[in-house]
Formats: C-alpha cells, structure tokens, sequence
C-alpha cells in the first residue's frame, strides 16, 4: 500500500513540474496569424529575453496536422519540433532570428500546406 502511494505522489509531483517548466517556457506567440492550410504564408513575431525559451502550440481548432517541419533553421537559437508545436531556445545574447516551419494536414477536411515564417527578438 505504501509503495503505491509512493508511486501516485511521485507521479504527482512530476507531472507537476512538468506543467511548471512548461509555463515557465511560455507561449511564443500571443495572437498568432492563423494559417488555413491553403498553401498561404504566414508571418509571426516572437519577442524573448536571451537565455529563455517559449513553445508554441500550432493546430487550430478545426486543424488535424500530418506532418511538421522545419524548414528553415534559425542562425542564432535552436528550434525543436514536436508533435503540432515547437520550441525555441533563444540565444544568450540579444539579437534577432528567423525560422520556418511547414505544417501539412487538414482543415475542415479540405487537405493542404502552410508555411509559418517566423521573426524572432531577443531582448
């Protein structure tokens, strides 16, 4: 009995700190240009203080994503994929940076392709 207990305080805890790390992180973007998956572009603007980091969820509401992809890396931070969202880890000093993501999937069951050009400041 003890060692199950153990284990669902453990888990607790860790799923805990999990969800902190995450919200520490935080959203890149605030209000971010929805893209349609209709071979459209679109430009998002991400402002960070140097040395953090931010993940940033892409599917919209009516949105299923096959497939995402980084397609342009950044020259200063460091992108991470994962699943439909990514991670950016700005670089330590101030400066800014750019990336692109393609995201392939469905939308409103009409299949399609955006690209998600995104410009980064890091303060």
């Amino acid at each position: 009995m003890k060692i199950k207990t153990a284990a669902a305080s453990l888990w607790f805890f860790a799923g805990y700190g999990l969800q902190a790390y995450a919200a520490a992180a935080g959203e890149c973007v605030s209000r971010p240009e929805r893209f349609v998956l209709h071979s459209d572009t679109v430009y998002w603007t991400v402002s960070i203080p140097s040395g953090t980091e931010c993940l940033q969820g892409l599917r919209g509401k009516t949105q299923l994503l096959d497939e995402v992809k980084l397609v342009e890396a950044p020259s200063a931070g460091i992108v991470t994929i994962a699943g439909p969202s990514f991670r950016y880890q700005g670089p330590l000093g101030p400066g800014t940076d750019r990336f692109r993501i393609a995201v392939s999937g469905e939308n409103r069951r009409q299949r399609g392709s955006s690209v998600i050009i995104v410009d980064v400041t890091v303060r």
